[in-house]
């Protein structure tokens, strides 16, 4: 995509085309902002404007690539010899990956204008990559130029913050994302506005979600907060048996994101304040009010969040419901 077909964040896009514009793009830039929110695509669109040879702009324009040419499609493609995106191999960026990098950062470009090398999780670097990286950046080579890209700037040495020139992102608004999903998708409206706000201004959400999926996830949780309103011990001691022993960690945490999701909206619907989430299903979210008043939707929710806690402990999950269950029952 180019530019002028990325959605959200239009400060940091006019301030990075005007930098390109009037020759002050630096060296060095640190993308900063929540994981899905585009940051990668903002770091391609730049590496195609500033290596397009057909890129518009002028004295006043902002310059921007034809997103056509042979250039435009390689690095859209991944394949241009010029644009290297470099990402964790495992936990870690490794102090070999980024030595590779700064290697080829020296070298002169081989058909383009410059060398442009994207830096993905960098705030995964082990502390012998940083400081290696560190090392280029306070040098930093002609003809290139290097963006890393960071969901938690905090955990960047401060000495390779103070090197970059940083655009800091953040999330979208939810009329962005369902103007996204219109232009690209046909879905029903309902399910384009349930996706919007599912994914909290993040377009790489939006896009992962499998609404059936989801949908039967919250089935099961309108399920359990039936249950758990009717004072059914029986069903709530299986519930917490499927919950705690046939589902993995992954899948657990996923049920109790949703879980919170509902309650947070339940709260909403009686407060009258703030978005609510699951709207397709306000009726029946409403419906649940008369077994989870607010006092009693604080209170189960600073539960969950006090289980979320103790997760880390490898406890057992299965016990651990039952008592939480039976307790609210």
């Amino acid at each position: 995509m180019a530019f002028r077909d990325l959605v959200g964040n239009e400060r940091v896009k006019r301030a990075l085309q005007g930098a390109v514009r009037e020759g002050q793009l630096g060296p060095s830039l640190l993308f900063s902002g929540p994981d899905g929110v585009g940051k990668r695509q903002f770091a391609l669109a730049l590496a195609k404007t500033i290596n397009c040879p057909n890129a518009s702009g002028g004295d006043r324009a902002l310059p921007d690539s034809c997103d056509l040419c042979p250039s435009c499609r390689k690095i859209e493609r991944g394949e241009h010899m010029d644009v290297l995106i470099v990402r964790p191999e495992t936990a870690f960026l490794r102090i070999e990956q980024i030595r590779s990098l700064c290697e080829h950062a020296y070298r002169k470009p081989f058909e383009a204008h410059w060398r442009v090398f994207i830096i993905d999780e960098a705030e995964t670097m082990t502390e012998q990559a940083a400081n290696a990286l560190l090392k280029t950046l306070e040098e930093p080579p002609a003809g290139s130029v290097l963006i890393l890209l960071t969901s938690q700037l905090t955990r960047l040495l401060p000495t390779i913050r103070s090197r970059c020139q940083i655009y800091h992102f953040a999330p979208l608004t939810t009329a962005e994302i369902e103007g996204f999903l219109r232009e690209r998708f046909v879905r029903p409206e309902e399910e384009i506005r349930l996706l919007a706000r599912l994914s909290r201004g993040r377009i790489g959400k939006a896009l992962s979600i499998d609404l059936s999926v989801y949908r039967e996830m919250r089935r099961e949780v309108l399920e359990l907060l039936t249950v758990l309103g009717a004072g059914d011990r029986v069903r709530l001691i299986r519930a917490a048996e499927y919950w705690g022993r046939r589902l993995d960690r992954e899948e657990f945490e996923r049920r109790l994101d949703v879980l919170e999701q509902v309650l947070a909206d339940v709260l909403r619907l009686q407060l009258e304040a703030g978005e609510v989430v699951n709207a397709d299903i306000a009726a029946h979210l409403r419906s649940l009010a008369v077994w989870w008043p607010p006092s009693r939707v604080v209170r189960f929710m600073e539960k969950l969040a006090a289980l979320r806690r103790d997760l880390w402990r490898q406890l057992n999950r299965q016990l651990a419901l039952e008592a939480l269950f039976l307790a609210e029952a």
